[in-house]
């Protein structure tokens, strides 16, 4: 993203005329004044938030945001899990996780592999694939989310507070999470209040205040957190 700026949502000041550039193995935490700026630059990296100008490239090709075809093939390669993510109201959970790989291999008959299915299993909707989302709880929901971005197998990871989107009580999970991605040097990007996910993973801040944004290195924190 360069020469980038995001007009003020909510209480926000937007951010004015920034660069920010993802490479292998970096992990960010986004940390902001108004919670309304962190949300707003996490959204433009997902692509869910148009800028007022700047260019957005992925892999050195720029994409042009009004696109649908490049928007869909850019979208692919992302995981995105925040609260603003949705499922597909008419489709069953099962056909909402494998709606990527529909499309791309052009074939109905995909159904889960072991992967997904023992991630069903450890998120507690296994027995929920065959119905529709207005079926499910709040919280199942959320769980089928996280389990159709990870099975769209993104090359980036973008997490909005996954303390509370994933829950609290699996903060194991979430570990497991982000050591599986630090493991294939995969980006990730993750705005959190909870400071043990913090100090125990991020090697960048991503700063951002009155409109402007700064990214910094940080040491990474080794040890349990």
């Amino acid at each position: 993203m360069s020469d980038y700026t995001l007009a003020p949502r909510g209480s926000g000041h937007g951010i004015h005329d920034f660069y920010f550039a993802l490479s292998p193995g970096d992990v960010c935490a986004v940390d902001a004044r108004i919670s309304d700026d962190a949300t707003l630059f996490l959204r433009s990296v997902a692509t869910l938030a148009r800028p007022v100008k700047g260019t957005y490239r992925y892999d050195g090709q720029r994409i042009n945001l009004s696109s649908y075809s490049d928007m869909l093939a850019c979208k692919a390669k992302i995981g995105y899990i925040g609260p603003d993510a949705a499922l597909i109201s008419n489709l069953t959970i099962r056909q909402n996780i494998l709606i990527q790989r529909y499309y791309r291999e052009n074939d109905l008959t995909i159904d889960l592999d072991d992967r997904l299915q023992s991630l069903c299993e450890a998120l507690g909707i296994c027995r929920k694939l065959d119905m529709r989302p207005a079926d499910l709880n709040a919280m199942e929901i959320q769980m089928a989310i996280v389990i159709r971005e990870f099975s769209k197998k993104p090359q980036v990871l973008l997490l909005h507070r996954p303390e509370d989107f994933i829950g609290h009580a699996k903060f194991d999970m979430l570990v497991e999470i982000f050591n599986t991605w630090i493991g294939k040097k995969k980006p990730v990007v993750f705005l959190s209040y909870d400071r043990r996910l913090i100090r125990r993973f991020a090697n960048r801040k991503v700063l951002i205040t009155k409109g402007t944004l700064t990214t910094i290195d940080v040491k990474q924190a080794t040890g349990e957190p």
